[in-house]
């Protein structure tokens, strides 16, 4: 490993800085950086080159001598950590450059866009954050999503900042794309301007940043998926000591053996397992009920099948809510002592799973995204 803080280090040491264009105005926004400390929020629209400003950053840093986090909140286009997770590295230990699959730490998501999960990816985005800071580490460079237009963009920009309170914002833009959502973050009497103490830069995109397809995401997300999952084995866990989270269980309290039967009568299919929460019921059941279920007076039941739960991504959380690890449940016949699941969990930190998030998203045991059912 070279030495941390030796400013001669170059692209032997870093491959990436050989495909690096740096503009100008990058150089001096990394020089502030380096003046200023605390947290730097990078934003900028899909394929401006975030990750690659972001990385930079981290470098300049690095060779400085001066440790770093990187904190990436770009869920489709995930460069720390797995597809539909916030991740967060830190360097040292890692090397500028390092895109691990397992880093410092995991914030489960469970779907691969911010919208839908505003709160989520807002408290996660504060969450490792607030890692890095008790690591020690003040420098702390955002890398956030592409989602720069729209209500849900101004939500997630505006939360992300009010969270943080960056010192440096940099504005990635090929034009003036961002213009409407940065007016918007700021505004004053005067009719605009950034919280004193905070500096706002607008900087160029890379000529050779390139533009992404659909199809090129999806393949991109695909290869991460399996690569996390290429060492990955059966997992078998007890279904009773898991707390479940997401889609859309947890809000609940379990349903009794008594109960389940009667709504099973009710549906006319076996109910496999239920959550209440006031008059309104969660039932998983083996098949869909051939008719919508209807329950007497107020009582409100709403159903998803087993089947629809096969190799659906899911979160390993433990007892503090920490992500520890991805996997997908595995299909087969319902067991309610058991479930099981494909996962690169090892069996000691098995033991600390105490949650279950399910996520958004189904995957083919090699990665492959699966149309929802």
């Amino acid at each position: 490993m070279p030495d941390f803080g030796d400013n001669s280090l170059g692209q032997d040491h870093f491959p990436f800085l050989a495909h690096l264009e740096v503009p100008p105005a990058w150089e001096a926004a990394s020089r502030l950086f380096l003046e200023r400390g605390g947290p730097v929020m990078v934003l900028g629209a899909p394929d401006t080159g975030k990750s690659t400003l972001s990385r930079f950053l981290v470098y300049k840093s690095f060779t400085a001598g001066l440790p770093t986090a990187l904190v990436d909140l770009d869920l489709g286009q995930s460069h720390l950590g797995p597809p539909a997770t916030l991740g967060l590295g830190l360097f040292p230990p890692r090397l500028p450059g390092d895109d691990s699959l397992f880093p410092e730490s995991l914030y489960f998501i469970g779907q691969t866009s911010p919208v839908g999960s505003i709160l989520e990816v807002s408290v996660g985005c504060r969450v490792l954050a607030d890692q890095a800071a008790a690591k020690g580490v003040a420098r702390v460079v955002v890398n956030t999503s592409g989602l720069v237009h729209g209500p849900a963009a101004l939500r997630l920009k505006r939360t992300q900042v009010e969270l943080l309170h960056p010192h440096l914002l940099l504005a990635l833009q090929r034009e003036e794309e961002l213009e409407p959502l940065l007016q918007t973050l700021w505004r004053d009497g005067d009719g605009g301007g950034v919280p004193a103490g905070w500096t706002l830069l607008r900087l160029p995109v890379s000529s050779r940043a390139s533009r992404k397809s659909p199809e090129d995401r999806r393949r991109y997300r695909e290869e991460r998926f399996r690569r996390y999952f290429q060492e990955a084995r059966r997992l078998t866990l007890p279904w009773r000591s898991l707390g479940w989270e997401g889609l859309p269980w947890g809000r609940g309290a379990p349903l009794a053996a008594g109960e389940l039967e009667r709504c099973s009568q009710i549906l006319g299919v076996p109910a496999l397992y239920g959550e209440a929460s006031g008059e309104r019921k969660l039932l998983l059941v083996e098949a869909p009920p051939r008719e919508s279920p209807a329950g007497p007076g107020s009582e409100s039941l709403h159903w998803l099948t087993w089947s629809g739960m096969h190799l659906r991504l899911v979160g390993f959380l433990d007892g503090a809510r920490r992500t520890l690890a991805l996997g997908l449940i595995l299909p087969g016949a319902w067991n309610p002592e058991e479930m099981f699941f494909w996962t690169p969990l090892s069996i000691d930190a098995a033991l600390r799973v105490r949650f279950l998030k399910v996520g958004k998203m189904r995957l083919t045991l090699t990665g492959k995204e699966l149309a929802d059912v």
